[in-house]
């Protein structure tokens, strides 16, 4: 008996599902051959077409679907995605919307016209949907994740309540990177009138607490900027700027006669002024210090130190210890003030997040550092002298981390390398110079079907990304002490290899990369970020000021390179680091400026250094915008490194973030 168009439709999907494509579309066509209107049949062909890249053969059949069941939302969606792929973003547009208008809060069609309007150049709608939908939907993740993406780099010179209330919520979302929001947020707290008094009153050199009081107990109250601050490196001038001031100005209230003489050490004059303290001493320990102390400063700082010293107990005495964590840490107390959460439950709300972040991970980074195991020999020379740098000054200190896209080993090395024959076996990664544990713990979260291994020259950088995996309750990561210079067959073998800003701090590169290949598996994938030339002549300019001017890389030192630079006519090329965040912070700042070994590549040394080591180049990683914008200028040229060049030339700034691309053994 011939199946009915139902039973046979029943099939094709269970096929489809299963991922037996040819026999799932023999299966849809054979329906449509039945019965020609069939609007399951047609949107479930032409979704199958599109997933196999066959988008010009999928329109026909949405297009067909659209017609006949013009009230389906998925339908809609999916022509929209079609049309995208297609290089018809206004269509595409067009499709979107009708799918939200036939399903509200539709959260696929949503996030797909999202990222239509910004690849169409058309952020601020982007931003204003996303914006709505999150207020709407505030369950759905991914709709938060697209939003936090999409505000990387924006600053709001306004926003209505429920911006407001949207960026807040960011800020507490710990699938977020705070830092990718930061100048949304602070573009607010900016705009605010508050803000706005006490900038003006720094610039006629008046004491805000004096002069606009009300200025600033409406910032101190400021749940935005108080979220904010505690999560990010401020990395703006102007707000720096302001906030060095502010922090002088809560300084000399904390000195105060009254509140330092007395035994009570009564809260300051303006009570609302200690959240804004405490969440300041957060920003300043998140940046390592790197802000400007004034001689009269420190004066009030060491008074404030020896007052605490004297006193028989550091329970009550909120303003002095804030007053000090403006400046510096509280290591030096640390005998006398709680180091665990069950010590701290009883003291002011405004420092435990202080005692937790500066004594008890203090203490337990130093537990894991003692305790990481050596995983290979160490090289003297100049991996001895980074060695010795990172552990100084570990890099990057980063506090909130986004959460990426979850995939397999097996699918992500398929959709790098299709063509290939087969897979790794394994499903090991190893992250050669993971620092401080960003990219590896990325690593285990994208694949937790893998086993990551995490290898560094520093135990401090080590200590503090081990921490963070408990943190984030991230199983599937290890960490090990280790070269790169010395890895051997010991350590195993791994489908991927990730070695992210690493190479270019070695003497001999090209020595460090062949020592990688040796421990990657047969079929693996390589994942290699350089220092790009074209991208790097404002730091080259920086780096090269502060050669001439003999900064030393110490923390005051970094500290007076940072002001001078600061201070630079603005034509000085030099001040061009000021736009890149790890200028705002101690650690980020010797890295980008002070470091004892680097060099910069072109794409032409890459690709004839791919050559040497028989590698083959399988893409740069990139975002969506500069993709779809490469695209435009060189279809087809995505695998092409001298396509690459070319545009580079036309677009320098393209690589400012490192070449980042997958290779692989041909």
């Amino acid at each position: 008996m011939t199946p009915s168009p139902a039973d046979r439709l029943t099939q094709a999907l269970r096929a489809h599902q299963g991922g037996r494509l040819s026999e799932a579309e023999q299966g849809y066509r054979a329906v449509l051959a039945r019965q020609g209107t069939h609007v399951d049949a047609l949107y479930l062909l032409g979704m199958l077409l599109h997933q196999q890249g066959r988008a010009a053969e999928a329109l026909p059949c949405l297009e067909r679907a659209v017609a006949l069941a013009d009230g389906r939302a998925d339908v809609h969606n999916t022509l929209g995605d079609v049309l995208r792929v297609l290089g018809r973003p206004d269509e595409a547009i067009a499709a979107f919307r009708a799918a939200i208008a036939r399903r509200a809060h539709y959260a696929d069609a949503q996030l797909n016209l999202a990222s239509t309007l910004q690849l169409a150049g058309r952020l601020q709608e982007a931003l204003v949907l996303l914006f709505e939908a999150v207020a709407a939907s505030p369950q759905q993740p991914a709709l938060r994740e697209r939003l936090a993406l999409l505000l990387q780099g924006v600053s709001l010179g306004s926003g209505s309540p429920l911006v407001r209330t949207v960026l807040l919520a960011l800020c507490h979302d710990h699938a977020i990177a705070t830092q990718t929001i930061a100048g949304a947020a602070l573009g607010l707290v900016q705009a605010s009138p508050a803000y706005r008094a006490i900038e003006a009153a720094l610039a006629q050199g008046g004491d805000p607490c004096r002069v606009a009081p009300a200025a600033v107990d409406a910032l101190a109250a400021d749940t935005l900027l108080l979220a904010v601050l505690p999560r990010v490196l401020v990395s703006d001038p102007s707000i720096e700027t302001v906030l060095v001031g502010l922090r002088r100005a809560l300084l000399q209230r904390a000195a105060d006669d009254d509140a330092i003489d007395t035994a009570s050490l009564a809260p300051l004059a303006l009570p609302l002024a200690l959240p804004l303290a405490a969440a300041l001493a957060a920003q300043c320990f998140n940046t390592g210090y790197s802000w400007p102390v004034g001689d009269d400063e420190q004066v009030i700082v060491d008074r404030l130190r020896h007052r605490l010293a004297g006193l028989p107990s550091l329970a009550g005495a909120v303003v002095p210890l804030l007053g000090v964590a403006m400046y510096d840490t509280l290591r030096p107390f640390a005998d006398r003030l709680p180091r665990t959460e069950p010590e701290r439950a009883h003291w002011p709300a405004e420092l435990q997040p202080l005692l937790r972040d500066q004594l008890e991970a203090y203490d337990t980074e130093r537990a894991i550092a003692a305790r990481l195991p050596a995983l290979t020999a160490f090289t003297a020379g100049v991996s001895s002298q980074v060695r010795a740098m990172y552990e100084e000054h570990p890099y990057p200190r980063w506090i909130t981390l986004q959460r990426p896209a979850v995939t397999t080993v097996a699918a992500f090395i398929r959709g790098l390398r299709p063509d290939a024959p087969t897979v790794p076996a394994g499903r090991s990664i190893l992250v050669a110079g993971g620092g401080s544990g960003q990219q590896p713990i990325q690593m285990a979260l994208s694949f937790p079907d893998a086993e990551v291994l995490s290898l560094d020259l520093s135990r401090a950088s080590l200590a503090y990304a081990s921490r963070m995996a408990e943190h984030y309750k991230v199983p599937n990561v290890r960490f090990g002490h280790g070269d790169i210079l010395a890895i051997d067959a010991s350590l195993g073998r791994f489908a991927i290899v990730s070695c992210s800003g690493v190479l270019h701090h070695l003497a001999d590169p090209l020595a460090g990369w062949q020592r990688l290949l040796g421990v990657l598996a047969p079929h693996g994938v390589m994942k290699v970020g350089l220092y790009a030339t074209a991208a790097r002549a404002r730091i080259d300019a920086a780096r090269a000021y502060v050669r001439e001017e003999a900064f030393p890389p110490t923390d005051a030192g970094i500290r007076a390179a940072r002001q001078a630079i600061r201070a630079l006519p603005a034509h000085h090329p030099a001040r061009g680091v000021l736009t890149i965040v790890d200028f705002y912070s101690t650690s980020g700042a010797r890295d980008l400026l002070m470091h004892v070994q680097e060099r910069s590549y072109t794409l032409p040394q890459i690709a004839a250094d791919l050559d040497t080591l028989g590698l083959r180049f399988l893409g740069f990683q990139l975002p969506a915008p500069v993709q779809a914008r490469f695209l435009a200028a060189h279809p087809g040229g995505w695998l092409d490194l001298a396509a690459w060049d070319a545009f580079e030339q036309a677009h320098p700034d393209t690589f400012a973030a490192m070449y980042q691309f997958w290779c692989a053994p041909r």
